[in-house]
């Protein structure tokens, strides 16, 4: 049935990295949903920047932030595995 079908690590990765981000936005939307009703929490400082607490910017906050995160240690990974093919 899937025998012809195989999934490479790199597509695998960049999968379950995208699946992540679309989770930690998800989970984003929701706080961002919630939150105010709970606590009365309107706006939101990230690094001087006053933003308002909707399920919008706190579902791309975490995006961003994950994803920024993943894409720096994807480009590290990346950078190192050239030094190794090299013999360095």
């Amino acid at each position: 049935m899937f025998d012809d079908e195989r999934v490479g690590g790199r597509r695998a990765v960049a999968g379950l990295g995208l699946a992540l981000i679309a989770a930690t936005a998800a989970f984003g939307a929701l706080l961002g949903a919630t939150l105010p009703d709970r606590t009365g929490l309107e706006e939101l400082t990230v690094l001087a920047v006053t933003v308002p607490v909707t399920p919008l910017t706190l579902a791309a906050y975490g995006a961003a932030a994950v994803g920024g995160v993943l894409a720096t240690l994807g480009t590290v990974v990346l950078v190192l595995s050239r030094f190794d093919e090299n013999g360095v």
